[in-house]
């Protein structure tokens, strides 16, 4: 038996999945039935998107007699995989209900299903993409002396509230020597005159994410950055040309470590080259070096490397690819020349 809670596979194998809280939501797939056990104040709204038996709980009763009525037909449950983005608690109420023989991760299960996107997936996550650009430009206009991180990263927020999406997942704003730190949280430094300004973004449409960074620089650029910039771009140009079917992912990060490696930049390269995307902001497959990972028609991930000087600047170029037939198609929109605001 699968269990799963209210997560992006949940999603991906009901078509629905619930606000996450601290009450049980479980969808149970076996080869005798598939069902969800779900608090009573969401079953309507499951009701609305699915028609799977549900087995509903109250907040006075307790959740064991909706899962003691979930597994009866089941039993005795030898095999559970259990999906590991489920929350501990979900999992044990379950564990002991079932007593399963043997628990496995659902991961060997479920990841072969969503590598692959299909074209339905591919263009809901263009429309996530085009919507990304558009805050993405938000952000960018937004950027000017004096102004904080957090305000333009409310700004960018803002652009994407307004514009439909169901989940603001990141807005990252790192402004000078905040830069040089990949996963900077936007905070009230204010820019400042001679800034490079890293901005990483994503957000979630109708369940598939989007991710995109840019740069921009206020003033004129000196010739370091100016250097870090044209390397990193370089990288991103190598590495999504690299992109096709029978490539390994290694391969990918390979064109773009090796990059920046002859450019001088090869220490300030600390992470992967990118990682999967779709119902997840990050998911298989890992574009990483020494990554074995066969790319294959459908496969959707990012393509970002970066360089950052301690003390100094940061520069990246995030982009998302899917694989195709022949080669590679970009889903994101924001072009790639740099952008400079005096």
């Amino acid at each position: 038996m699968v269990a799963i809670g209210p997560t992006a596979n949940m999603r991906y194998l009901a078509g629905f999945a619930s606000h996450p809280d601290e009450r049980v939501c479980l969808l149970l797939v076996s080869s005798q039935a598939a069902s969800v056990v779900v608090p009573g104040l969401n079953a309507e709204e499951w009701a609305a998107h699915t028609s799977l038996p549900l087995h509903t709980w109250a907040d006075d009763e307790g959740r064991d007699g909706a899962l003691q009525e979930a597994l009866s037909e089941r039993l005795p449950v030898n095999r559970l995989a259990v999906d590991g983005a489920t929350r501990a608690d979900f999992l044990l109420a379950l564990m002991a209900t079932a007593d399963p023989q043997e628990t496995i991760a659902l991961s060997s299960l479920n990841i072969p299903l969503r590598l692959h996107k299909s074209p339905e997936e591919v263009e809901a996550m263009q429309r996530a993409a085009a919507q990304a650009d558009r805050a993405m430009q938000a952000g960018i206009d937004a950027c000017q002396p004096g102004v904080t991180e957090a305000q333009i990263a409310w700004a960018i927020e803002e652009a994407f509230r307004l514009d439909g999406d169901e989940e603001v997942c990141f807005t990252l704003v790192a402004s000078g020597p905040n830069g040089a730190f990949p996963h900077h949280h936007s905070g009230d430094r204010p820019l400042e005159e001679g800034d490079a300004v890293v901005i990483d973004i994503g957000a979630s449409l109708k369940g598939y994410k989007s991710d995109i960074t840019r740069v921009v620089f206020l003033g004129q650029p000196p010739p370091e950055f100016l250097a870090g910039y044209q390397a990193v771009l370089g990288a991103n140009e190598r590495a999504r040309a690299a992109v096709r079917p029978g490539m390994t992912a290694g391969q990918v990060d390979s064109a773009a470590r090796t990059t920046l490696e002859a450019a001088g930049y090869g220490e300030y390269f600390v992470h992967r080259t990118g990682h999967g995307l779709g119902l997840e902001t990050h998911e298989p497959p890992w574009i990483v070096a020494g990554g074995q990972q066969i790319l294959e028609e459908g496969m959707a991930f990012s393509i970002e490397p970066g360089v950052y000087i301690p003390g100094q600047f940061g520069v990246r170029i995030e982009d998302i690819v899917v694989v195709t037939e022949t080669g590679v198609r970009n889903l994101t929109g924001c072009g790639h020349q740099r952008v400079v605001k005096s």
